[in-house]
């Protein structure tokens, strides 16, 4: 069994922590609140007082955190991890952040022989419970290898992508098509209860069939109920629009819809909502149309 450093217990990080403590991993855990590290300590995880104390005498340390700067003060700054972490150590970051950000630390961590690999996940809190992430890679192939097994207790399907960043590179191609995929949810749910449709049906029937869609499938119904519950934060898939747009425009590369959605989530967000659901942007789109997704025949006709 491996000894592990653990850095983010949020809505991710948690139950992926868990995941590896209930493989039989030796555990040391760190997070900015308490109350995650107390809940972690008492299923057998060792508590850390700093980044660097987490990866101290650790094979793997891994980062689930909010953002680039978030990860690069974790890792690079005062009593970080790569102060902890030992020549032949790899470093794992599952977080979604810049592509630059993950080179620069590759490099400073190369330096001093670590392993550094972007790996981050999809599948959302339920995946992370279930252990069936899907975990996009970039680094050095070698130390992918290495970190494989580790990777298998938190995903069922684990791709090595390239070098460093190509991981990152792919989770945000991946936002792309989770944004765009939801507002086809949130127009298609917002036609059907505006024309009388039973929504329970629409979302069964487009499920079996061409345009059928995650999103629809498991956050049509959430929307259809005014279920806003966080599985991914609004705020955060704001934030992965804006470094795919970042990059695009780094590429000259013109990305209409994810620049629609953006601007969609920074509309949610400005309003007190980013800590819900991404699925709660449906609540922007009812007020540009007046008009509430609603099960009742009619939807609710907004003043």
């Amino acid at each position: 069994m491996a000894k592990i450093g653990f850095i983010g217990l949020g809505l991710m990080g948690r139950p992926m922590a868990k995941r590896l403590l209930a493989a039989g991993h030796e555990l040391r855990v760190f997070n900015r609140s308490r109350p995650p590290v107390d809940e972690l300590v008492r299923l057998g995880a060792e508590a850390a007082n700093s980044p660097m104390g987490a990866a101290r005498g650790s094979d793997y340390t891994i980062l689930m955190l909010p953002d680039s700067k978030d990860v690069r003060g974790v890792v690079l700054g005062g009593s970080g991890v790569e102060q902890g972490a030992v020549a032949g150590s790899v470093v794992i970051d599952m977080s979604t952040i810049s592509p630059a950000t993950e080179r620069e630390i590759y490099e400073a961590l190369k330096k001093r022989g670590v392993g550094y690999l972007d790996a981050p996940v999809t599948g959302g809190t339920i995946g992370a419970e279930r252990g069936t992430l899907v975990i996009m890679v970039g680094g050095d192939y070698e130390v992918f290898k290495s970190a494989e097994p580790i990777l298998s207790v938190l995903g069922q399907k684990i791709v090595y992508m390239g070098p460093s960043g190509s991981g990152q590179l792919t989770k945000l191609c991946n936002q792309i098509s989770v944004a765009l995929s939801l507002l086809g949810t949130c127009e298609a749910l917002l036609l059907a209860s505006k024309v009388g449709l039973d929504l329970s049906k629409v979302i069964d029937v487009i499920s079996t069939g061409a345009g059928s869609s995650w999103q629809l499938a498991n956050l049509g119904p959430r929307i259809v109920e005014g279920d806003y519950r966080p599985g991914f934060k609004a705020e955060h898939l704001l934030k992965d629009l804006r470094i795919t747009l970042e990059i695009s425009q780094d590429h000259s590369l013109p990305l209409l819809g994810t620049g629609l959605m953006h601007q969609l989530f920074k509309s949610l967000v400005a309003r007190g909502d980013g800590a819900l659901g991404t699925q709660a942007v449906a609540k922007i789109l009812e007020e540009l149309a007046g008009h509430k997704i609603s099960k009742s025949s009619r939807g609710a006709e907004e003043s």
